[in-house]
């Protein structure tokens, strides 16, 4: 590529103080040409900890939600690329370098796979675990590439495509943002890549994700993908 394109690095917050002394100290922010972190309303020194570091942005989220927090996010990034990074352990700081780098090859999308090769997660439950190999198996069938981990946030992507019409269109129901991010690039065709990477427990709380609910958006907006791809039909 003759220019490298510009990447910001979004960590989203939500009292996240335990998580972020452990892993923020080991990210390389010379990689990224911003920083940004979408808090939601912490009350746990996570706002106070960040504003020590004046080369990151900080802002502070409107509406309740992860996916209400990326859609936000979009409004405010101006780089060609997002790098998405959960600052609770579960993604490895030494791993953006890979991730970068592969955006610098011309991927649009680099996935940290948590079940490709020997990686793992330690923090995945039976439930979490079977969805996301159900789901991975239903999108990959969308397009060419054989996607492994359809449901983490550990990923890089051209910051246009969640700002496509097509794909707004699909945002009809809540947590389904990365899933359909997968799914979407898949369908589109997009220059998709995935690289192992095992996912540590996290530090500082459980995950409050309702999964049912989730399983129900997700399973919902896989179909209209499929009558997509099958009937040129967009529901």
């Amino acid at each position: 590529m003759k220019n490298k394109p510009t990447i910001t690095l979004v960590i989203p917050t939500i009292n996240e103080i335990e998580g972020l002394k452990v892993v923020f100290p080991r990210i390389d922010r010379s990689l990224f040409d911003e920083v940004l972190v979408i808090d939601a309303s912490s009350t746990d020194g996570t706002a106070e900890y960040i504003s020590k570091h004046p080369d990151v942005k900080f802002v502070t989220q409107k509406s309740k939600g992860m996916q209400n927090a990326m859609m936000e996010m979009l409004e405010i990034v101006t780089t060609d690329y997002i790098v998405e990074f959960s600052p609770d352990n579960n993604c490895i700081p030494e791993q953006l370098p890979d991730i970068v780098s592969r955006i610098y090859e011309g991927y649009d999308i680099v996935v940290v796979s948590r079940y490709l090769g020997e990686a793992i997660s330690e923090d995945d439950t039976m439930i979490s675990g079977f969805g996301n190999w159900m789901f991975s198996k239903m999108i990959r069938y969308l397009g060419k590439f054989p996607i492994t981990d359809a449901l983490t946030l550990y990923k890089g992507y051209k910051a246009s495509i969640p700002k496509e019409k097509l794909f707004n269109r699909y945002l009809s129901t809540d947590l389904i943002f990365e899933p359909l991010l997968s799914a979407y690039s898949n369908l589109k065709g997009y220059k998709y890549i995935e690289i192992p990477g095992t996912e540590p427990a996290r530090i500082g709380g459980e995950s409050t994700l309702p999964w049912f609910r989730a399983g129900l958006c997700i399973s919902l907006f896989i179909v209209r993908l499929y009558v997509k791809k099958i009937f040129k039909i967009t529901l």
